[in-house]
Parts: C-alpha cells; sequence; structure tokens
C-alpha cells in the first residue's frame, strides 16, 4: 500500500537541534520499508532548504520511492477543499494535496501535525497521526 511521509517528521529527521525522542520517531517512520515520498512534500523540503543543505537534501530524496503524481490530483484537491472549507476549516492548499495524493492513490499520510485530522474526519485519508515525544 505505502505510506507518505509528511514533510513535518522529515523536518524533524534532519534538523540539527531537533531532541532525540523525536528524532528517533522520525527515523524509524522514514526508513519503514513502506515510506515513500511525493511531489508535494519533496517541493516543500526543498523550497525550505538552505542552499548549503540542498544537495544533501537531494541526494538523500533520490533514495526515497516516489508516489507518481496522477493527472486528476488537482480535481481531487479541489473537492476536498471546497468539503474542508465549507464545513468551516482552513487548510492550506499544499496539505490538501498530499491528503488528496494519499487519497487517490489508497495510501496512508504519517504526519506529527494535528490539522490533518480535520482533512481525514471529512474524506477517506488514512491517517497516521503520531504524537511527538517529549
Amino acid at each position: 500500500m505505502g505510506k507518505v511521509i509528511d514533510s513535518c517528521i522529515w523536518i524533524d529527521y534532519l534538523r540539527n537541534g531537533t531532541p532525540d525522542s523525536v528524532r528517533k520517531v522520525a527515523d524509524l517512520v522514514i526508513n519503514d520499508s513502506e515510506a515513500m515520498i511525493c511531489a508535494p512534500v519533496q517541493f516543500e523540503l526543498i523550497a525550505g532548504a538552505s542552499k548549503r543543505d540542498r544537495s544533501h537534501l537531494n541526494s538523500l530524496l533520490e533514495t526515497m520511492p516516489m508516489v507518481s503524481t496522477p493527472s486528476q490530483l488537482w480535481d481531487e484537491a479541489a473537492k476536498n477543499s471546497i468539503l474542508i472549507h465549507d464545513a468551516g476549516t482552513r487548510i492550506s492548499s499544499m496539505d490538501l494535496l498530499i491528503a488528496s495524493l494519499c487519497i487517490l492513490k489508497k495510501m496512508s499520510l504519517v504526519t506529527f501535525d494535528q490539522h490533518f485530522l480535520e482533512i481525514s474526519k471529512k474524506t477517506s485519508l488514512d491517517l497516521i497521526l503520531l504524537k511527538r515525544p517529549i
């Protein structure tokens, strides 16, 4: 089936100041045999990376299996956006793209970010919401 690893987990995995307990969880998730990356997550990571870190990040991301992006992603994301926003919740466009891709591909989304709960309540998103260790 596959699991898309959200940007927040990657950031905790890569950031120098991440507590060891959080980094261990991120490491387990990223190195899971079903772990994958998708284009929206890759874009978020590269767009936020410093010039100094970009080369290392690209090398690391190239080792991850990539979920293909279907042409109907935009229609699915627009449909989900209307559903979520009409329910009174504001979710970023990028997060709606990531969730919609997981829905289309019938894949799980692994994240620390609670706001994906709102999407999972209104859609068929298979969410694996992790709790950050203290």
